[in-house]
């Protein structure tokens, strides 16, 4: 009886061991896991802010907004589901703004938010 207490004693040491470099391992995976998604996230609205930028601001160079670089950055803002509820909201000022604008531009950058809205309302 004394050999199966000694084995069950030594036995129990090593699986205690194990369990808890098991526990530790998935732990340690756990907040990896955990820091690169918040990591994604970091960058994804970082991203999103550059577009958002790009869509709202002049450039800094001339001042002026270029249309073709407007209309591509609005098709952009499709690439971020996580952000969609504001997007809408923004592109419905948006496109409020430009249309009730009398430059020619306004058309382009207004068919495009059409083609964005109808894309992210069917999404969500």
């Amino acid at each position: 009886m004394s050999q199966f207490v000694g084995w069950l004693s030594s036995n129990a040491i090593a699986t205690l061991g194990i369990l808890g470099a098991a526990v530790a391992f998935m732990v340690s995976t756990w907040e990896q896991v955990n820091q690169r998604r918040a990591e994604a996230n970091e960058r994804q609205f970082q991203a999103f802010h550059r577009v958002v930028e790009s869509v709202v601001a002049p450039d800094p160079k001339g001042g002026l907004h270029y249309v073709d670089r407007q209309a591509a950055v609005i098709f952009e803002l499709r690439h971020f589901p996580r952000y969609y509820d504001f997007t809408e909201r923004m592109l419905l000022r948006l496109k409020k703004k430009w249309t009730a604008e009398p430059e020619p531009h306004s058309d382009v950058l207004v068919e495009e938010i059409d083609v964005a809205l109808k894309h992210i309302q069917g999404k969500h």
